[in-house]
């Protein structure tokens, strides 16, 4: 499920956050002793007014919508500051507002200790709901204390990652993979340690291949853009 945000900035995306949260739980019958509903998000920052090499990121987040509405499904909500969508996933039309978008950033650096980069941005948070008495849900927030910076366009230029695409699928499929696991309780926190585990295997055994056994730490850079931090002011 991806939002675009509109000129409600943050608000308006946790209203929408809220909504389609509170509406999966009640399909999927949220189990009666959870006090706190619980969902890793990613808050993109990709602007759409830039030349290149940020208009091909661009591009790609209008191209790939549809698909990425229908694989992250309920495992990873995206929300894209500035954005305005018009139609629907099959065939729609984007705008881009940067007043809005600096409005966004703006007010997440104030809640939070990040800072965006002035290039393409992801931002993994929780977003938290808590389950009242009587099963009603409170109001939602971001959680800044689990996160996951990732600064994309320094990402693929280091060739950490191929592609935005390829990015936000390998987000997409260890969220689900801790949805499976954890309905409605998973956080950025699973999803940092599935990634890290799977890259740093991967790159170990590349390093033990390669016979390169004493240079280290290219084993940690591969997973050091996943490791957490805590944004909390």
């Amino acid at each position: 499920m991806l939002s675009f945000s509109s000129t409600q900035g943050v608000g308006g995306a946790i209203i929408q956050l809220s909504g389609a949260v509170q509406l999966r739980c009640q399909g999927e019958s949220l189990p009666t002793h959870v006090e706190v509903v619980r969902t890793p998000v990613a808050l993109m920052f990709v602007r759409g007014d830039r030349a290149e090499p940020g208009a091909t990121l661009a591009k790609q987040v209008v191209a790939s919508y549809g698909y990425w509405n229908q694989e992250s499904a309920k495992f990873l909500d995206l929300v894209f500051f500035g954005w305005w969508l018009q139609g629907n996933p099959v065939g729609f039309h984007s705008q881009f507002d940067g007043g809005i978008f600096i409005e966004c950033y703006e007010e997440l650096q104030r809640l939070s200790k990040w800072r965006y980069s002035g290039e393409t941005d992801i931002l993994l948070v929780d977003f938290e709901i808590p389950v009242m008495p009587g099963g009603k849900f409170g109001k939602g927030i971001f959680s800044f204390k689990n996160c996951i910076y990732l600064p994309v366009e320094k990402m693929i230029a280091e060739k950490r990652v191929r592609s935005l695409d390829a990015l936000v699928h390998e987000l997409v499929d260890e969220a689900r993979k801790v949805f499976e696991e954890q309905p409605f309780q998973g956080s950025v926190f699973e999803v940092s340690d599935r990634i890290v585990w799977t890259r740093g295997r991967k790159a170990l055994w590349d390093r033990l291949r390669a016979l390169f056994l004493r240079d280290w730490s290219k084993v940690y850079d591969e997973v050091r853009p996943f490791v957490l931090c805590d944004l909390r002011i």
